[in-house]
């Protein structure tokens, strides 16, 4: 569904992505972590074409991502990224509703299904009761529910998110990431999604991507690459992984009683 080829790009000639290549079957949920700097935000980025002057190729479904109109990309993938931005002050509705854009044809008005779709979206993420508020009346975390609304309400096969359960409490966090996986699962959606929250994408991804530097440090099944080792070496920092008494996934810790020197 995804794959990435010798991808590169540069910031004022400091290298941001340096020779990046992975895939992403139909079946994934990628959980994608790393430090601040890695590089996972500029990936997104070239990945929904907000950045085009990379080097390398990016494909969707085997078609490279710059032989795709705006529109047919809209139809493939959609994206929440960090801080969208609004040029006028939209009701809720109206913003998850614009999910559906893709598929009008000129002068088409919203169907009545694509309506009821919509509606159905904002009672799953438990947000209805905000359809008729403007975006500049949302706190941090509605507004993120609500891109994340759009982006479901889309309904794409590919979806990428940069840290979507940002600004959200612990409820929502799990809520999001839980609606995600059911997604992945139920209707295959094939996702990517970058998160600070490393026990949140262990306990919901199926496979983990860390990035360091600009480079892939491990891509794999989730179990297999949230190692000890390799967490200490890309976070600095003294971590122990045990595994959740609940789920048997891995739990990662912060060990504070050990000095950062004594890092094995």
């Amino acid at each position: 569904m995804i794959k990435i080829s010798d991808l590169k790009y540069s910031y004022s000639e400091k290298p941001v992505l340096d020779n990046i290549s992975f895939t992403v079957n139909s079946t994934d949920f990628v959980g994608l972590i790393g430090p601040n700097g890695a590089g996972k935000s500029t990936l997104i980025k070239c990945m929904c074409n907000y950045i085009k002057d990379y080097q390398g190729v990016i494909y969707f479904h085997n078609i490279p991502l710059s032989e795709y109109s705006d529109i047919e990309r809209a139809r493939q993938v959609s994206v929440v990224v960090q801080q969208p931005h609004f040029e006028f002050d939209f009701t809720v509705r109206d913003v998850v509703l614009m999910g559906k854009y893709p598929y009008l044809g000129f002068w088409q008005n919203y169907t009545n299904e694509q309506i009821v779709q919509t509606e159905n979206i904002l009672q799953e993420l438990n947000i209805n009761h905000l359809s008729d508020r403007y975006l500049s009346e949302l706190s941090g975390g509605e507004f993120q529910l609500v891109m994340i609304a759009r982006a479901l309400n889309q309904d794409t096969d590919i979806l990428l998110f940069d840290e979507p359960a940002s600004h959200l409490d612990i409820h929502h966090q799990i809520g999001i990431f839980s609606l995600l996986q059911k997604q992945n699962k139920e209707q295959n959606k094939t996702i990517l999604a970058v998160s600070h929250n490393i026990n949140l994408a262990a306990e919901f991804c199926n496979k983990i991507l860390i990035m360091d530097e600009g480079r892939i440090v491990a891509f794999g099944e989730t179990e297999k690459v949230l190692k000890k080792k390799e967490l200490r070496k890309v976070f600095r920092i003294p971590i122990e992984v045990t595994a959740n008494p609940f789920t048997g996934k891995p739990n990662i810790l912060y060990n504070y009683t050990q000095n950062e020197s004594q890092d094995e």
